[in-house]
């Protein structure tokens, strides 16, 4: 036997006939659920739910600026958010604009132009513009989180924002 090996042992004796030891199951422990963003006894969503982008809100955008890009006049269009999700941006109609894919581009990679369209709004709407319930009540700028309370206080920015306009002209 030439270059090969033979084991004297028999299969059973090799492997020593232990019994196998049961398999460990490992038990999940359950996920401890994150307790929600209190502030003045008013629960905070979670940035991801305030700056998502609701079809109501991007219908009222629609009939507000157009289906058409803001600059240049094409279409189609995409929703860009003037103040970015990152800064907690709303997905609020009043925060968002009709751009082209061209322009929508030039939005994220140009810092001038993405403050001119912001400039531009807050004119428009007030400085307050891309900032939802929450950020104003956090601000103390309205009494709580109702939608009428935030209504009313946009409502007045924008009255403001027009007697401005009216003042420089």
């Amino acid at each position: 036997m030439l270059g090969k090996e033979v084991n004297s042992y028999s299969k059973a004796q090799q492997l020593g006939n232990k019994p196998k030891a049961a398999p460990k199951i490992k038990t999940k422990k359950p996920k401890k659920k994150k307790k929600p963003y209190v502030h003045r006894g008013r629960i905070i969503p979670k940035k991801k739910e305030r700056t998502k982008i609701e079809a109501a809100d991007y219908n009222r955008m629609i009939d507000r600026y157009g289906n058409y890009c803001q600059e240049c006049g094409h279409t189609p269009i995409a929703a860009h958010h003037l103040v970015f999700r990152s800064s907690i941006g709303t997905g609020n109609w009043r925060n968002l604009c009709p751009l082209c894919d061209k322009c929508h581009r030039r939005a994220h990679t140009s810092f001038e132009f993405a403050e001119y369209l912001r400039n531009k709004r807050a004119a428009e709407l007030g400085p307050h513009f891309g900032k939802d319930k929450y950020t104003l009540f956090k601000e103390r700028l309205i009494p709580n989180t109702e939608d009428s309370s935030y209504e009313r206080f946009m409502k007045g920015e924008e009255e403001h924002a027009a007697h401005s306009r009216k003042g420089n002209n």
